[in-house]
């Protein structure tokens, strides 16, 4: 069977974010798989989808304002839409004129694809109700996170520690900036916990810019008055695993404070790296932390806060045993089954 995957999010602004975790992580696997004939393209025009002559077509992601769907199908035609995050939040995600027109475009092209496939039965609710596909149509296929993201030995971590400058006690948060990661939330929530608690946040986007996000985010760090107790790290090397097992390895736990996500990666690379996890209780976020997380209701800092504060009262042996469990969790998400339930997908098709 011959596929054809755009891996376009590997070379834009995705490639850094789960899009493109997902597209590279998917890709891998599919090319180690001798069942496939596996191409990629970045250029999924008409002409090069003829040339390949693929018997599916799989587009590994779904973006609302921007045509990323051909109005032509010429062949068996995949997509795979993580989540409705635009749709649920409008008024934090303004599509202008030309994003209305292409977002009209998009579920037109929409209405073509032979199978939708996303991350979580919460985004499957979402995306019937949101953009009207048959529940049939739709296909929830987990991901998973990195395999090599690991406990590290002592030595190993204590050197990234001193490399990055990690604070002695830290809680963290790994992601972007949007609306629905509910940040300022986060920060007022350094309010309600002991002064030496610092709190570390890895991502891209974690810069001074002119965008409702960061000047939220820098409004709440002037009004919480804890400017001092937080650290950015932007310049994470993406193929050096061990320094981002190192961060999540020496937090005291790792916070998920979003309203929304239509997976939620970071949970599992935490739960991997044997650090507790906080996170709300909404849409797939209790889905996929299972019962190994400590659920709270995101929209109050002193929530978060709470739970911290619990985390930090449990004896070695109650951490341990918590962090062990959430570990075993994790396990039953792999990228061997996210390709394996995908070509299932793809065959599915062809029959």
């Amino acid at each position: 069977m011959k596929v054809l995957l755009d891996t376009s999010p590997l070379s834009d602004a995705n490639a850094t974010r789960g899009i493109g975790t997902y597209t590279r992580f998917l890709l891998d696997r599919l090319l180690n798989n001798h069942s496939l004939e596996v191409y990629q393209s970045g250029a999924m025009s008409e002409d090069e989808l003829k040339k390949f002559k693929a018997d599916v077509v799989h587009y590994p992601y779904f973006d609302f304002f921007f045509p990323t769907l051909p109005l032509k199908l010429i062949t068996k035609t995949v997509v795979t839409i993580h989540d409705v995050i635009p749709l649920v939040f409008p008024q934090h995600y303004r599509p202008g004129k030309i994003g209305k027109v292409n977002f009209l475009r998009q579920k037109l092209a929409l209405k073509a694809v032979n199978r939708v496939i996303t991350d979580s039965q919460s985004s499957k609710q979402d995306i019937i109700k949101h953009l009207g596909v048959p529940e049939d149509k739709i296909t929830v296929i987990y991901l998973a996170a990195n395999p090599k993201l690991q406990p590290l030995t002592q030595e190993v971590w204590q050197k990234y520690q001193r490399q990055l400058h990690l604070p002695k006690k830290y809680i963290l948060y790994v992601g972007d900036i949007n609306y629905n990661k509910n940040l300022p939330q986060l920060i007022k929530s350094l309010k309600f916990l002991p002064n030496d608690i610092k709190l570390v946040c890895v991502g891209n986007n974690f810069h001074p810019q002119e965008i409702p996000e960061w000047l939220a985010i820098e409004k709440q760090i002037a009004l919480s008055d804890v400017a001092k107790r937080i650290k950015f790290i932007e310049d994470i090397v993406s193929d050096d695993p061990e320094e981002l097992a190192a961060i999540y390895q020496g937090a005291l736990a790792y916070l998920q404070p979003s309203i929304y996500e239509g997976f939620g990666l970071p949970i599992l690379e935490a739960m991997q790296c044997r650090t507790p996890v906080i996170c709300g209780k909404n849409s797939s976020l209790p889905e996929i932390a299972g019962q190994r997380a400590l659920f709270v209701e995101a929209e109050e800092a002193e929530n978060f806060a709470a739970a911290v504060k619990q985390v930090l009262a449990w004896q070695k042996k109650e951490r341990q045993a918590f962090v062990d469990q959430a570990a075993q969790w994790a396990k039953k998400f792999s990228w061997e089954k996210t390709a394996k339930q995908t070509i299932k997908v793809y065959q599915e098709l062809v029959q």
